[in-house]
């Protein structure tokens, strides 16, 4: 049985025994292991019935010496972790790879590294002093969780200590930058630190052709509720669905379709950072209800919704009437 838990030092305990702890960020819980424990790292890959090929998130305290780990830091992206970390911000740089075992990074040469901004999970790197591989708390490709609650559903017969810092301020996971390059940069998952968001700190110019770098949350389908989830171009297609479907409706949307029932539905905000905080809570909390279907109306193709449309569009599948 999980055990939920204020205790930072029963944490780390745990995690100088080898034992993965989950530990709350400000984008989502994550499945630690110290990443000079290649037995914690295995069971957190065990644990999440993890592909061993899908790299691992390193994550730092704010005062760690980053060349411990990496082999040259380009000038933007020390500018964008002076303006961004602590935050939800992950740069992908050239490892040392004497320091960094293989399966952190997925036998590749790179390494993912970001500073969490949770004052509880800063408290705990610097306590331990050893940055921690951290992906999300949960089975793998399912939807993240942003309480102590929703880890001890995920894994309910697990002799797991939960490190409980309240609810996730972000909600989505960070965005990742590959900054392997001196003169360019290329976002690879997109969170809420948007390229509009970057171009205020930095000058240096993005690319977007076609890249092998494999980091978390790539493949076509994650981030899925166990219900079905269909997403919607428009708030009109959804509406008629809803009408036309017999089937109880869990709804995300704009409005409220007539015949909804009231606790099925939940208001798709207008903001960008308040839809993130409250989507995985919401498809959490319809795979709870007696809802068969969960509805959910895209939000707009702007950029500052990029890393709010990835996520659905890769937990949801597109209705066709």
């Amino acid at each position: 049985m999980p055990l939920i838990t204020t205790e930072i030092d029963r944490a780390i305990r745990d995690l100088r025994a080898g034992k993965p702890v989950a530990i709350p960020t400000e984008t989502v819980y994550g499945l630690a292991a110290p990443i000079n424990n290649e037995k914690a790292i295995r069971a957190v890959f065990a644990m999440k019935d993890r592909p061993l090929n899908h790299p691992l998130i390193v994550h730092v305290a704010s005062n760690w010496d980053l060349n411990t780990l990496v082999e040259d830091i380009p000038a933007y992206a020390q500018q964008l972790i002076k303006k961004f970390w602590p935050g939800p911000l992950t740069l992908v740089l050239h490892c040392k790879r004497e320091q960094i075992n293989p399966l952190i990074t997925g036998g590749q040469t790179t390494v993912a590294i970001r500073c969490p901004a949770h004052p509880i999970a800063q408290e705990l790197l610097t306590k331990l002093d050893i940055p921690l591989v951290a992906p999300s708390a949960n089975p793998f490709g399912k939807v993240s969780p942003t309480t102590a609650q929703h880890v001890s559903e995920s894994f309910p017969n697990q002799e797991l200590t939960i490190l409980d810092g309240g609810r996730c301020t972000v909600g989505i996971e960070s965005t990742i930058i590959d900054a392997t390059h001196a003169e360019n940069y290329q976002i690879l998952r997109h969170g809420l630190i948007d390229e509009k968001t970057l171009a205020k700190v930095i000058a240096t110019p993005s690319f977007n052709h076609e890249n092998t770098l494999r980091v978390p949350g790539k493949l076509e389908s994650h981030y899925q509720p166990q219900k079905i989830l269909y997403y919607f171009t428009s708030y009109e297609i959804l509406a008629d669905f809803c009408q036309k479907n017999p089937d109880k409706i869990y709804v995300i949307a704009s409005d409220r379709p007539a015949g909804t029932r009231e606790d099925h539905f939940h208001l798709l905000e207008d903001h960008p950072e308040k839809v993130a905080f409250d989507l995985y809570y919401q498809l959490r909390k319809a795979d709870a209800s007696d809802a068969q279907i969960i509805a959910i109306e895209l939000p707009p193709t702007t950029g500052e919704w990029q890393g709010v449309r990835e996520r659905i569009l890769k937990a949801g599948t597109p209705y066709c009437s």
